[in-house]
């Protein structure tokens, strides 16, 4: 009986396989690339992708080297019959917020994300993608690439052939999934491709009127915004639903929501409940009277303000605690413009400024479930001038004692002289073995330093007047004992 199980599993398995490899194959009523009013029964273009996953997948944390466990970058796919004058275009669309790039085999437009060449004597196109791996997250990526020519030895043909595929890119860090829901726009628009690997095995191919959050469930603070996407199959929402698809919370706290359809997708947007956790229920309506429904939760995430420095100093490595909740789709980031400098899923964050970094503002943010939560500016200071802090007398009346407050990064760094202005003072000297953190702060950024002087003329007031300069050139104000 097991072996019958195990058997039954194998063929359902390739039957999933062999039912994705035929959507593949399905062409798209518009591509955009031909004659929009061409009939139904002119010629198409069969696309073959080599591949209908690539995937990059890295391992990283702040401070650390970024691991790239694996990087799937080319995809060969195969046409038929062989064209002339041919156009190739994919558009990209992050599956999670809806954004898309398009690009040509022609230009060079979104060059630094993906390319397309096409080999005509080979009858392939290449597509190449480049992992943003220094500032990768999760996410899941839906490729389709459309095609239009003329078929060889029908030169006398007015309206070109088209053609159309799908696959799929997706970026893991940390182990951390992307959304795997990918809808594929077959010439029906009622098919679901999900990602076939081991952990998906059981999913399988619908052809039916559906409706599916891109999350089964959303994770926020307490009153902040969320949003989510919802995908419909076996409808064309812009005509073929009866209304706008209902939103109603089924269990839980009411939560305020808008809601609005973006190209082919429902975005659904709201804010979190104060506490606990809201289900919300989604109904669409076809015109024939068939609905679908779908539920998904929004979570409540009880969060705490991060604990930031008050001051952050080039060549003076720093940390942030960001108070991560206990969920997995939380993480902290340091950006400097558009490239992070610094990550974090659990623990601290850590950070060390170059000098070349002063003046330079820094944004911390902290996300949960891919939302920005908290976001703070940091400003890298370059350090205080020195400050004499105290002029004491010494170890006799004709001796006293100047203490004065520098700024470095290391002990022995950026060390101050003394110079002395006027008044009867002479022999000055900095006193060994009085050098010492000036707080208990840590990172330790202030130090103190002792310097001595003598009276010059014993029958005048021992009186003077001094100034401090660091290492740096900066001076301190001019200090004066009366």
């Amino acid at each position: 009986m097991a072996k019958a199980a195990k058997r039954r599993k194998s063929v359902e398995i390739y039957f999933v396989l062999y039912l994705v490899a035929l959507v593949l194959l399905m062409p798209d009523r518009d591509m955009g690339l031909g004659n929009a009013g061409a009939d139904a029964g002119q010629k198409r273009i069969e696309l073959y992708p080599e591949k209908i996953r690539l995937e990059c997948k890295i391992e990283r944390d702040s401070g650390g080297p970024i691991n790239v466990l694996s990087n799937d970058t080319i995809n060969t796919i195969r046409y038929s019959p062989a064209l002339s004058a041919m156009r190739v275009r994919a558009t990209i669309e992050d599956i999670e917020t809806g954004q898309i790039l398009s690009i040509d085999d022609s230009s060079s437009n979104g060059a630094q994300f993906a390319s397309l060449t096409a080999v005509p004597e080979r009858g392939i196109i290449t597509f190449a993608w480049r992992p943003p791996v220094t500032t990768m997250t999760s996410k899941t990526f839906r490729v389709t690439l459309q095609v239009s020519g003329i078929p060889q030895g029908d030169q006398t043909r007015s309206t070109p052939a088209l053609g159309s595929t799908q696959f799929v890119l997706t970026t893991v860090v940390n182990d951390q999934l992307p959304p795997q829901i990918v809808l594929l726009g077959g010439g029906t628009d009622t098919l679901i491709m999900r990602d076939t690997s081991a952990r998906q095995f059981g999913e399988q191919l619908s052809a039916e009127f559906w409706i599916e959050p891109s999350r089964p469930t959303i994770m926020a603070a307490a009153g902040r915004e969320w949003v989510t996407r919802v995908s419909v199959g076996g409808a064309d929402p812009s005509r073929d639903l009866i209304q706008l698809p209902s939103v109603r919370v089924v269990s839980g706290q009411m939560v305020d929501v808008i809601r609005y359809f973006e190209q082919r997708t429902l975005i659904i947007k709201g804010k979190a409940p104060l506490n606990g956790t809201s289900v919300v229920e989604v109904t669409a309506t076809r015109t024939d009277g068939k609905q679908a429904r779908a539920t998904f939760s929004v979570q409540t995430v009880v969060t705490a303000t991060p604990k930031i420095p008050d001051a952050v100093y080039a060549g003076v490595e720093f940390q942030i605690d960001p108070l991560l909740p206990s969920v997995e789709a939380a993480k902290a980031v340091l950006r400097d413009g558009d490239r992070e400098v610094a990550y974090a899923s659990n623990g601290m964050l850590r950070y060390k400024p170059s000098n070349v970094d002063t003046g330079k503002v820094l944004l911390f943010e902290r996300y949960i479930d891919n939302q920005v939560d908290y976001s703070e500016k940091i400003l890298v200071r370059s350090f205080p001038p020195p400050v004499v802090r105290e002029i004491r007398r010494g170890s006799d009346v004709n001796v006293k004692n100047v203490v004065v407050q520098f700024f470095a990064a290391e002990r022995g760094s950026n060390r101050p002289t003394l110079k002395i202005i006027d008044g009867n003072a002479v022999n000055l000297r900095r006193l060994s073995g009085f050098l010492r953190p000036a707080d208990n702060q840590r990172p330790t950024v202030s130090w103190i330093e002792v310097f001595e002087v003598s009276r010059k003329d014993q029958e005048r007031p021992f009186t003077f007047r001094v100034q401090a300069f660091d290492e740096r050139g900066r001076a301190s104000a001019i200090a004066a004992e009366d």
